[in-house]
């Protein structure tokens, strides 16, 4: 088989590494596999990218803030890619993320109805069935199940338009070209997100909608020895008469409300717990005395380490389609808390504490009960091990692959 993936990264972030990994398993099993991507640099040998930087900027600037069409400009890299695909001839079309301003939809949906190929989509987040919105928990709307209009995110979901409302266009073209696709199949992330597409427009013309969850590196993501743990003290002068909590996010907004509610927490932690914060953040005040914020971890290495020193592992978040994170800290043998909203709660299955959407109260109490689910913390990183294997989850995507070539599907 041929394969063409589409992703707006490769081998960079959480969605190009999932790209790579499926393709180096292809290429392993005697296949080929290319990933187009838009954004960044790639090592992955059989690659191509889409457009350049100032094709990516008058995308970004003219069709998707200015207009509010994202996904409607990048033409005539769009039209240069189609042709490089011709030549090519895949077997296949396996799309991750199309938003980022890179590639022009309409074009390639065009190209792929002609030649009747084969498409699975795999959902990251819900844009693929919404008119624009990436996410929409947060905002309770659920216009997506019938037809977006007057989106009540149009100027803040995503890539942000400032003057118009396209979302029942974006909405109604999506809706069309999937029910001209004749063989495609839409693979969620989690389960959450599969009953999800379930209910979209992803669900039409005899298409079908499955899951299959992400993976994580057991290699990287395991409990750290204590000599890692005592050199990771040391790197950033860890009280050690402490217990910390640990959450880990790309960027900590001011704004946002995981932000909101680790302030909450730190000021009603007991005195004898620290909470670690990863990631970005842009503050112009001090942080409690209890909040330890760590910029940038880069290396996964490290991170496992601090996975490692955690009694608890506090997910913040209301909406997420997989909780990767969650995961890891799992396999390093954290236990995690987090809530009860979207795919949040899938992923610690048992082993984890699930509280209500924003109950500081509720994450405070918990903690009462971390040390009777330390007792099952060897099965909790079993359970990570066989849930969320690298082989067995890609080897079912590539089995996908030969049902929808076949026509099984």
């Amino acid at each position: 088989m041929k394969i063409v993936q589409i992703n707006s990264v490769c081998g960079q972030g959480s969605t190009g590494r999932i790209a790579v990994d499926i393709a180096i398993e292809v290429e392993r099993r005697g296949h080929v596999c290319y990933i187009a991507y838009g954004h960044g640099n790639t090592d992955y040998q059989r690659s191509y990218k889409i457009g350049n930087r100032f094709e990516h900027l008058l995308h970004n600037i003219l069709f998707s803030r200015l207009l509010g069409l994202q996904g409607y400009g990048s033409i005539v890299s769009t039209l240069k890619f189609v042709k490089w695909l011709k030549k090519i001839k895949p077997d296949i079309i396996h799309i991750h993320n199309l938003h980022a301003n890179y590639i022009n939809y309409r074009i390639l949906f065009k190209y792929i109805i002609s030649r009747k190929l084969p498409v699975i989509f795999t959902l990251h987040d819900c844009l693929n069935f919404t008119g624009k919105c990436t996410y929409f928990t947060a905002n309770s709307c659920n216009k997506w199940k019938q037809e977006c209009h007057k989106c009540p995110l149009y100027h803040k979901s995503g890539v942000p338009s400032i003057f118009f409302d396209w979302s029942r266009k974006m909405f109604r073209d999506k809706k069309m070209f999937y029910s001209r696709i004749e063989r495609c199949k839409t693979i969620a992330v989690s389960k959450w997100l599969k009953e999800i597409a379930f209910e979209s427009i992803l669900n039409c013309n005899g298409h079908s909608v499955s899951y299959i969850y992400n993976w994580i590196d057991h290699r990287v993501f395991k409990p750290a020895d204590k000599e890692e743990i005592e050199r990771f003290y040391q790197k950033y002068d860890l009280p050690r008469d402490k217990r910390y909590l640990i959450s880990v996010s790309q960027e900590w907004d001011m704004s946002a409300t995981r932000t909101e509610d680790a302030l909450a927490i730190a000021e009603k932690l007991p005195d004898d717990y620290y909470l670690i914060l990863v990631g970005r953040m842009n503050r112009s005040f001090e942080l409690p005395k209890n909040i330890i914020h760590i910029p940038y971890i880069s290396s996964q290495m490290e991170l496992a380490i601090a996975y490692s020193l955690a009694d608890v592992y506090v997910h913040l978040s209301i909406q997420d389609t997989f909780g990767l994170v969650i995961g890891e800290a799992m396999a390093c043998g954290t236990i995690p808390v987090t809530y009860n909203s979207t795919a949040c709660s899938e992923t610690p299955s048992s082993f984890g504490i699930v509280v209500p959407p924003r109950d500081i109260n509720a994450i405070i109490n918990s903690l009462s009960l971390i040390e009777s689910k330390k007792a099952r913390r060897l099965e909790m990183i079993e359970f990570v091990k066989n849930t969320y294997d690298k082989t067995i989850n890609i080897g079912q995507y590539i089995e996908t692959y030969t049902e929808i070539v076949q026509n099984e599907i």
